[in-house]
């Protein structure tokens, strides 16, 4: 049986007999809306709560738009909000970066994008920036109650309004991407994103558990509800507007609009339906984070691993796809997450008991599971010495190492699970 599987802008095929193929995870084929632009204008025309144009009247508004990461539709989406902010007094743009690369060319590309939809609607008074973790301008705002100090982009402060556009998936610490993370990390401090994710180490942050989830027992997420505490912080007495869409390869699956609480929950049951899954690990399993830009880097494509970690047995094999046309992270992330992962893997883990240092937590995590499986082996376009430096073995042919696990046992079961990076599984 032929199976496609992300890798890069494109598709690779492997051939796995249908008696060896365990299942195929990736997100449910829900029908994306044919009209995009109509959709988020429904939305946005009955949202939970006042429309946003009533909210920016006459008032400063702060508009938090995502980084070149997502795969999402920066235009439409950015198209649909700007002409209901043409009566506010003035309107701050934001890409909110948080700790990732600041002038990325597709950055630079999302900011051009704003200015020419902010021009055919004639907004009259308006900004762009990137966000910069490292900027000398921040503005400390206190702490919160778990003690991270809230250091944040001056250019985000003092608003009447926030408008977060959001692309919501399953997150592998922060439970979900929503909208508290366009403000804790997407416009705060270097410092404040450290304190905050070194929270990441608890085993209570993880995937699927979010204060804003509407079942009662899936709230405790120590890692999300500071960074909870910290929107709330940066937002003093303004209000927060939420455009809240799901995305499959930049292609609508929902949006809703308006209070955050109500859209966020929304959502996250939306994405409990449409990509989590219950499996039954297997000893065997091929894992794709879903392609460029959700592939990168190794930095990135890291996020597939932990989230489709259950399906895999202690001591089974990963084959990993993940082209890193962008190397192995980000230049700020190199020495703790890299090089920290080129140590052996007991001291990687050692080494992070003491103080937390940003990225660490990849490295951990990362350990954890090398520690836990036989071998991770990669299929990328990084070259041998940086993929085996990490402890994984570099392969050139995906479909060898499939034939190899037959051969050594033609009853093995082969599960494989794309889109790695927009699911969660959960072991039964």
């Amino acid at each position: 049986m032929e199976v496609s599987v992300s890798y890069g802008e494109g598709k690779v095929k492997l051939n796995i007999p249908e008696s060896n193929l365990a299942g195929i995870i990736k997100p449910k084929a829900l029908k994306p809306k044919q009209d995009l632009l109509g959709e988020l204008d429904r939305v946005l025309d009955n949202p939970h709560g006042p429309t946003l144009a009533e909210l920016a009247k006459s008032k400063s508004v702060c508009v938090l738009v995502e980084d070149h990461t997502r795969d999402e539709p920066h235009w439409e989406l950015v198209s649909s909000i700007i002409p209901r902010l043409v009566h506010a007094n003035r309107v701050q743009f934001i890409i909110t970066t948080g700790s990732h690369e600041v002038n990325h060319p597709d950055n630079i590309e999302i900011v051009d994008l704003i200015r020419r939809a902010a021009k055919d609607s004639r907004l009259p008074n308006f900004e762009v920036t990137i966000h910069d973790c490292k900027a000398e301008d921040l503005v400390n705002l206190g702490k919160t109650s778990r003690g991270s100090p809230v250091l944040v982009n001056s250019a985000a402060v003092n608003h009447d309004v926030y408008v977060s556009i959001s692309d919501m998936k399953a997150h592998y610490f922060a439970g979900y991407s929503n909208v508290v993370k366009n403000f804790l990390p997407g416009v705060c401090g270097f410092d404040t994103i450290e304190a905050n994710h070194a929270m990441a180490l608890n085993p209570h942050s993880t995937f699927g558990i979010h204060p804003y989830h509407s079942d009662k027992t899936r709230r405790e997420n120590p890692l999300a509800d500071d960074m909870r505490e910290g929107m709330e912080i940066i937002v003093g007495k303004g209000t927060v507007f939420l455009l809240a869409v799901v995305t499959d390869g930049g292609k609508l699956i929902w949006a809703d609009a308006g209070k955050v609480e109500p859209v966020t929950a929304g959502a996250m049951e939306i994405l409990d339906e449409s990509a989590s899954f219950v499996v039954t690990p297997q000893s065997r399993i091929i894992v794709s984070p879903g392609g460029y830009p959700q592939d990168k880097s190794l930095y990135h494509a890291q996020r597939a691993i932990e989230l489709t970690k259950n399906a895999v047995l202690d001591y089974g094999e990963i084959l990993f796809l993940a082209q890193c046309k962008d190397g192995v992270a980000p230049e700020s992330a190199i020495q703790n997450f890299y090089n920290k992962l080129t140590l052996p893997l007991t001291e990687v883990i050692a080494s992070i008991s003491g103080k937390y240092h940003l990225y660490e937590h990849k490295a951990f995590k990362f350990a954890e599971l090398l520690m836990k499986v036989d071998s991770i082996k990669m299929y990328t376009d990084l070259d041998r010495q940086t993929v085996e430096s990490v402890h994984m073995k570099k392969i050139e042919n995906p479909q060898t190492i499939i034939d190899e696990w037959i051969a050594d046992d033609p009853d093995v079961k082969i599960l494989v699970l794309d889109k790695g990076n927009k699911i969660a599984v959960y072991a039964n």
